[in-house]
Order: structure tokens, then sequence, then C-alpha cells
């Protein structure tokens, strides 16, 4: 039974400055004639810096077995990663001044990347040479993801009473985890030696994901309030059928994705928002005139669908999208 086996690692050595200039404010006041405005003096333009960075090591590996001649089982470890988004590493800072509601917001150029360890593991069958079924199951730990914190902090004094102000602040940190785990079946046939000249050129395809996460909110969640799930987690699949002979290919296809965590806090509600099941069917051709110039048509959502998006409830609407039906013809050449 042969097998084979490749390990690698990867070293990451980031290291980043995040600078701004901005007006801090130097002191503070009500107006007594109106005790909802606060009264801010601000000083001369600062500059303003901070230093992050990270270094990381990132082992992977991959094997594979041929238990027998048409069957392979495969595993794979690794390690991945993905640098914060830019917004978050800015270290500007806006304040808010009314005095029910002091805060301070500021990005955080000390954030680490997201992290994830990743196991898959599958077998391969191939009917023949061109057709064969997969199943796969994966299985990965995802760490560091970000999340707005606010914190209390104190800032200046009340110009009135010489005592220190308490405000908000709000920023970004690395605080959660999230363990993603599913299967997946593909199925891939052609007929090129079950049917005659010329049906021989048909083929079709399947796949399917299933996809879970170990954190997850209610469908009936109002609050958010220290809640946590990983958006974009949901089932998906796709159905084509396909003709390939000679000059002429022609495929249709259907893609599936079922509704998913679309975000955690939508808007000024703060509520999650969630979008639902979405799917539609595409047509592609060409024509090879010869082996540097060939014609192609297409068609993408004949079906014409629709997105939408709604929040905790289907009947508590927050957006669709209608991109309707395109079709484009055109010639390509290579040389």
């Amino acid at each position: 039974m042969p097998w084979g086996l490749d390990l690698g690692v990867r070293y990451i050595n980031v290291t980043s400055t995040s600078t701004a200039i901005n007006q801090p404010p130097i002191s503070y006041r009500i107006d007594p004639n109106d005790t909802s405005n606060g009264q801010v003096a601000y000083g001369g333009l600062q500059a303003q810096s901070a230093d992050g960075g990270y270094h990381k090591w990132l082992p992977s590996l991959n094997f594979k077995w041929n238990l027998l001649d048409n069957l392979i089982y495969r595993f794979a470890y690794s390690k991945t990663l993905t640098p914060p988004q830019l917004s978050n590493l800015y270290y500007n800072t806006s304040f808010g001044t009314r005095p029910n509601s002091l805060t301070i917001s500021r990005g955080n150029p000390a954030l680490q990347p997201y992290t994830s360890t990743n196991f898959d593991m599958g077998l391969e069958w191939y009917i023949n040479d061109a057709s064969y079924v997969a199943i796969e199951g994966f299985h990965k730990k995802v760490g560091n993801f970000t999340t707005l914190v606010s914190t209390p902090t104190t800032f200046l004094n009340d110009s009135a009473s010489g005592n220190p102000l308490t405000w908000t602040l709000t920023q970004p940190v690395n605080l959660n985890a999230s363990k993603i785990y599913g299967e997946e079946l593909t199925f891939n046939y052609q007929f090129k030696n079950v049917l005659p000249d010329p049906f021989d050129g048909l083929g079709m395809a399947f796949n399917y994901t299933h996809v879970s996460s170990s954190t997850s909110l209610s469908p009936g969640l109002i609050s958010t309030a220290g809640a946590f799930a990983v958006p974009g987690i949901g089932n998906s699949g796709n159905l084509s059928a396909y003709y390939e002979k000679g000059p002429v290919q022609v495929r249709l296809a259907y893609n599936w994705r079922g509704s998913y965590l679309e975000s955690i806090s939508y808007g000024a509600g703060a509520q999650p928002a969630t979008r639902t099941s979405y799917g539609q069917l595409d047509l592609s051709a060409s024509y090879a005139i010869n082996k540097n110039l060939s014609v192609f048509v297409s068609g993408t959502n004949l079906t014409h669908e629709h997105l939408y998006d709604y929040s905790v409830y289907r009947n508590r609407f927050l957006y669709a999208e209608a991109d309707g039906t395109q079709y484009t013809v055109g010639v390509r050449g290579t040389f």
C-alpha cells in the first residue's frame, strides 16, 4: 500500500507601527444653562503612535495512503493565520462628550491575528480515470476573534467639582474562540466509458458541505450583550451537468447556500442579522474555433433570485438585493 508524506513549517514575523494625529480634550465642563451639553476645550495637535506585531510558527502535514488501487485515504494538519483588519489597528481616537454618555473610541495596534488549527481527513474512491466519490471531515479551532469591548476609565476632571470623570473606552480586543467542524461529500461522474459517441461527453458533478460551530446565537435572541458567534457559517451545495467533447463545452450549474448569520450586531439596534438561504442557476457554453480562438456565452442567475437579510425574526426585514439575470457574449483569444 503506497503512501506519501510531506511536512513543512513556515515562520512569520510581523512588526507594525500605527500613528495618528489628534486634538485631545484638556478640560470639560457642563453648560449650566443646558445640562445635556458638555463644553470641551481641545488642545493642540499631537502625534501619537503605538507598536504591534506578532511572530508565529505555522507547521503543516499532508499524508496520503493508497489503501487500494482506486481507494485513497488522506489526512492533513496545519496551522494558519489571518491578519487583523487594518481598520481595527488604527490608533485614531474619537471622543463623545455628552454628559450622560462620555465615550472614547480607539483602535488597537496590538491586535493579534486570527489563528486556526486545522484537521482534515477523507476517503476518495476513483470509479474510473475521470470519475470519483469523496467524503471528508474537517475540524478547525479558531482563536483570537476580534470583539469590541467597552471598559470604564478615568480621564480629565470635572471643572465644577474637580472630581475625575468616568468615560467608557471602546476598542477591539482578541477575546473569543470557536470550533468549526463539518463534513463534505463530492461526486463527479463522466459518461465517456458508458455512453456512445457523441453522448460520451456528458458528465455531472455534485458537492454538499455541512458545517457547524460550537458558538451560535439562538434564533430568538434579542440582546447580543456578551454573546458571540461566527458569522458566515452555513451549509452549501452545488449540482451541475456538463458536456465536454472536442471544441464544445456546455455547463448548467445550480449553486445553493443555506441561511447563515450575517452579523452579530447590525446597525443601531445592535441585534443579529441573518441571511436567508439562496440558490441560483447559471449556464455557460463555449466553442473553440481553433487552438487560439474561441467564442463563449454565459448567463448568471437565470431564475432571477433575490438576497434577503432579516433581524432575529423573518418579518423584521433588513435588506434585499436583486441583481437580476446577466448575459455575457464574447470572444477569447490566447497567444
